[in-house]
């Protein structure tokens, strides 16, 4: 196997890893597969509209929308109209996900810190710039994809 493919292997390999891991630490208050990333996006960007949220996680609109309206319905969320775009929905995060965002944050604090222990600052920096420009590079593709 080339070592291009082992690289990307490695990659997805451990984004499954860590969704696994979110997804069981997230059971306790009630929120099921990847919808954590949802709410992180929304707690970070509050006024996010529906499809830039849907490009920043790289999901399809309807996926999106059906993750956005089972956090509304668990009070996660609020969905407002836009005022600049009356066919567009603006995301807010609710007091409900404000009071759990510490334990959101814990949790990956806590992951990556158990990721990345056995480097020091200056290689962490080296693998993030390697990581953006992988994603970089694959993004163009995903674009291609997506039209």
């Amino acid at each position: 196997m080339k070592i291009d493919r082992k690289i990307l292997r490695e990659i997805v390999t451990i984004s499954r890893c860590v969704t696994a891991i979110r997804n069981e630490e997230f059971k306790e208050i009630n929120l099921t597969r990847g919808q954590h990333a949802f709410l992180i996006r929304v707690m970070e960007n509050p006024g996010i509209s529906q499809e830039d949220l849907s490009y920043m996680l790289r999901t399809d609109k309807t996926t999106t929308a059906k993750a956005l309206r089972k956090l509304e319905d668990k009070k996660y969320i609020r969905k407002e109209k836009s005022v600049s775009d009356k066919r567009s929905w603006e995301i807010y995060p609710t007091d409900k996900l404000v009071q759990i965002y510490p334990f959101f944050l814990e949790k990956i604090e806590s992951t990556a810190i158990k990721g990345l222990h056995i480097f020091d600052e200056e290689e962490k920096e080296t693998i993030l710039r390697y990581l953006q420009a992988i994603r970089l590079n694959i993004d163009a593709e995903w674009k291609d994809v997506k039209k």
